[in-house]
């Protein structure tokens, strides 16, 4: 802001601020006070979540845990599959939770008044749900673990067996590298919802998950068109597959893959910031 001086024949002169102009844009100070705002306010509701998913997996631990009592059910390959599926719904329905906040025009008009900038709650957006969230998820499944665990022993009469927090969690994911690739996905994943939060303020999450089937149909349709015939489909692996990837090992198409998809990620998420913005300039010229 600018500040104001009185001068000795009385008009008023503006001094130009002596915070530097980048401070309109992001300000850690601001920002963390921003977040520190939003999870207080948030806390019944991330306490409900979290106690909701850990009751709804220990109940599927329970009905998955193994006759013989010998191995945890955490190790089930039903129940990592159950797991990793859950996650990604979570975050992609947490992405697309932004719509909430920016749906309503009473809402919308709170959530612009709150002293951040766009590109400060647009951040804190992506940030605790790329980090806060997943740990809520998964501290979730830790006690489901043991809490299925618990239940088993009493009813059953089987052998206290929880097994390590979250056993072979990474193991469904080993032939793809594992870490990197669960990072991208969910970057993608995040930025992908929280672009269609921006375009939809109604039903956002079901509307994005229509738009990305419609998209796939799309893609399937034209590679069947243009590439599916023989002689198209051989020139095309020649060209695209052939003369690049012949000799590539996994690894190094699993990085290619990574990186386009986090190219893909940014181009999406500065497309998503910018439509943040656009909702901001409306709401301030009404």
């Amino acid at each position: 802001m600018n500040d104001y001086h009185i001068t000795e024949n009385g008009p008023a002169t503006t001094i130009a601020s002596k915070h530097p102009a980048t401070n309109n844009f992001f300000s850690p100070r601001r920002f963390g006070r921003y977040c520190a705002k939003q999870i207080h306010e948030w806390k019944r509701g991330l306490l409900l979540q979290f106690f909701s998913l850990a009751g709804i997996y220990t109940i599927l631990m329970f009905l998955y845990h193994p006759s013989d009592g010998e191995a945890p059910a955490i190790t089930s390959t039903g129940i990592h599959i159950l797991i990793w599926f859950g996650f990604f719904i979570y975050i992609a329905k947490s992405g697309s939770s932004l719509a909430e906040q920016i749906g309503r025009r009473s809402k919308r008009v709170l959530y612009l008044a709150v002293p951040a900038s766009t590109a400060e709650k647009y951040i804190a957006h992506l940030l605790w749900t790329l980090i806060l969230y997943p740990i809520l998820f998964f501290a979730a499944i830790i006690v489901a673990q043991y809490a299925s665990e618990i239940i088993s022993s009493s009813i059953r009469g089987e052998v206290f067996n929880p097994g390590t927090p979250l056993q072979g969690m990474l193991t469904v994911w080993n032939d793809l590298y594992s870490l990197s690739t669960i990072i991208v996905w969910t970057i993608s994943n995040i930025v992908t919802f929280t672009l269609g939060a921006t375009l939809w303020q109604k039903n956002s999450f079901l509307k994005t998950i229509a738009a990305l089937f419609l998209l796939g149909i799309i893609i399937i349709f034209f590679y069947t068109i243009f590439v599916g015939k023989a002689e198209f489909g051989s020139l095309f692996t020649y060209i695209a597959i052939g003369n690049y990837f012949e000799n590539f090992k996994s690894i190094d198409l699993l990085w290619i893959i990574n990186g386009v998809t986090i190219i893909e990620s940014i181009i999406l998420g500065y497309i998503g910031y910018m439509r943040m913005k656009e909702l901001e300039i409306n709401e301030t010229k009404r």
